[in-house]
């Protein structure tokens, strides 16, 4: 039973499986598949109310879910507002907030859960990283190295976080029969009963409405007959098993569920209260496909027991085992994992304390190589760094190695111990290897029935207590303005003027990138102070022959630009400067034209230059 809530922390705009309370505020769904305890409040009145209201919110799912679910007519005003999806494709969707506009796309595709007919698994990549939601799944060892999207060519993707159905991870629950090993048995099982006579038939009490239907398939293959079931709605889209099943009664395997209204033959044991046109009584024998049953034993079980004079259990398990689930986290290491199941006779801290060994420990992992990092839409402060330090670019998380994919001809099996070395002191319950366990799966209807009118009066109470606290996010907060320092400026041979630029006028944050030719470009100058004080009225400007060193332009009116240029423009912040400063000294003027060209054309000529006063050499 998934106890999943609905949201994601790397994503909280989206919810998975989960339709009611703060469920509702979110601008898109995902529906893994079709059974009763992940569809929690998906035909509630509270959500219909909003997609009457919205133009935006949209189901995803897979072709097989829509179908199963618009099968039945109770889900019927979803169909204008669902989108399948094609299985493995990544696909970009855009989340959309209805009410400021606010925009979010992530990238999601959908992987194969082996759980039942259309029930995916949901890969999200976006701006907080690479998610993967694995709703109910069966995946063997090994299954994670052939799926292609888990990968980016030659590496297996970095995962920052799993949500698991964590339904048998537990030691306890090692190692569960697969669906081969269990379909074996009851096909022997099925054959010694079947080819007695004509009046012996069996009943696959089956208690989901559809997840059994590898069973069916293979079953009616193999003594080529049909399954009775009680409605082919649901198959009609689903070619593939729909010539498996059919409602004629005449035949010697049954999967037909009792009605809700207790409608049949109480002399039958068949819930559609089939019996032999010559009135001959029918010879039945029941299998009920399950797991929970066999978690509950103390001793060492065999696939298939008998429980009766005419009924057996066998273990067919929709879950991975606590094994097979190892082998997947080992596989992608991924830096969180968060459980959607808890199970039987354990705690959330009980299965968070087991998983926390899965997990990547970033920390100490020694990094290859670490790219760029993504660009960060939002900073909470402007810091000022120097320009040689380039470290602030990249992201401050450090990266995991690379792990190479795993190739199917190269890997090898693990073998894990069964029992585990060393068990886990979590429960006084003695270690029990070979159990098997199951998780009751329904698609029964009197249980959401049960839960409408709650759900009415609870999700009067929750709509609009969560709001969405996210602010659309704004253009000038891709770029930083940063007022550089004069030792940031002044660097030698650098082309780069005082006074301030056309975008820190205007307040614009985008960077220019090209300059007018008819703007006058400033002269470069530096003050020399003279007399009793720095003043600025004394200060004389020098002009530089070149702008810059090396560059091409040359001013032909250099004097005649630089006194205009004085004149018109006020003094700049390194103009007035005490960097630039020179002591005043007593009894001193400032040089003229002719004196400035004498001693230029002295020092230029390597003479000896002499002061005015005391003739000392310099």
């Amino acid at each position: 039973m998934s106890s999943f809530a609905g949201r994601m922390k790397e994503y909280p705009n989206m919810s998975l499986d989960r339709f009611d309370r703060e469920n509702l505020h979110a601008r898109a769904y995902f529906l893994s598949h079709c059974h009763k305890d992940h569809m929690k409040g998906l035909k509630g009145p509270l959500l219909k109310r909003k997609l009457k209201c919205s133009l935006t919110v949209k189901l995803y799912c897979s072709f097989v879910t829509k179908e199963l679910l618009l099968s039945n007519p109770k889900y019927a005003f979803w169909e204008d507002h669902i989108v399948a999806l094609e299985l493995e494709s990544p696909t970009l969707i855009t989340l959309i907030d209805d009410a400021s506009g606010e925009r979010e796309e992530l990238v999601v595709t959908l992987l194969p859960a082996g759980h039942c007919p259309g029930s995916v698994m949901f890969l999200v990549e976006g701006a907080q990283g690479t998610v993967l939601y694995t709703g109910d799944f069966r995946l063997a060892k090994g299954d994670a190295t052939r799926i292609e999207l888990l990968h980016s060519g030659s590496r297996v993707k970095d995962i920052k976080s799993v949500y698991l159905d964590s339904t048998f991870y537990d030691p306890r629950f090692y190692q569960i029969p697969s669906r081969e090993t269990c379909l074996h048995a009851i096909r022997g099982l099925v054959q010694d009963w079947v080819s007695r006579s004509v009046y012996h038939t069996v009943w696959l009490n089956c208690k989901a409405a559809y997840g059994y239907e590898y069973l069916f398939t293979n079953l009616g293959d193999e003594f080529h007959t049909q399954i009775h079931v009680k409605s082919l709605d649901m198959f009609k889209k689903m070619p593939e098993i729909l010539s498996h099943v059919t409602t004629d009664r005449a035949t010697q395997i049954h999967a037909c569920r009792h009605p809700k209204d207790e409608e049949f033959v109480p002399a039958s044991r068949l819930p559609c209260g089939s019996s032999a046109s010559d009135g001959t009584p029918l010879n039945i024998i029941s299998i009920k496909p399950s797991t929970m049953w066999f978690g509950e034993r103390t001793q060492r079980t065999k696939v298939i027991v008998r429980t009766g004079a005419s009924s057996y259990r066998a273990c067919f398990s929709f879950h991975s085992s606590y094994s097979e689930i190892k082998d997947f986290l080992s596989y992608l290491q991924p830096i969180n994992i968060y459980p959607s199941v808890i199970p039987i006779g354990r705690t959330h801290a009980d299965v968070t304390e087991l998983l926390k060994s899965m997990c990547r420990d970033v920390s100490s992992s020694a990094v290859i190589y670490r790219p760029l990092g993504t660009l960060k839409r939002t900073r909470p402060e402007q810091h000022t760094h120097d320009v040689d330090c380039a470290d602030w670019l990249f992201e401050g998380a450090d990266l995991a190695p690379v792990r190479k994919r795993v190739m199917m001809q190269e890997a090898t099996p693990t073998t894990l111990p069964n029992p585990p070395d060393e068990p886990l002191p979590l429960t006084h319950t003695p270690l029990i290897t070979g159990d098997y366990m199951d998780c009751t799966e329904s698609n029964d209807d009197d249980e959401e029935e049960r839960d409408l009118e709650e759900e009415e009066r609870g999700g009067e109470r929750d709509e609009g207590s969560v709001s969405n606290s996210g602010t659309p996010p704004r253009w000038e907060e891709f770029f930083t303005t940063e007022i550089l320092t004069d030792s940031q400026t002044s660097q030698p041979h650098s082309c780069s003027h005082t006074s301030p630029s056309h975008s820190t006028l205007t307040g614009s944050q985008t960077p220019e990138l090209f300059v007018d030719d008819s703007a006058k470009l400033p002269s470069l100058s530096i003050p020399l102070s003279s007399g009793r004080g720095p003043s600025q009225a004394e200060s004389m400007l020098i002009q530089s022959e070149d702008w810059c060193q090396g560059d091409a332009l040359t001013y032909l009116d250099a004097g005649e630009e630089c006194g205009s240029h004085t004149h018109q423009s006020e003094p700049t912040e390194s103009q007035v400067s005490s960097d630039f400063d020179i002591p005043s000294t007593p009894d001193s003027h400032a040089p003229g034209p002719d004196d400035l060209s004498d001693l230029y054309r002295r020092l230029a000529a390597g003479e000896e230059v002499v002061t005015r006063t005391g003739s000392q050499s310099l």
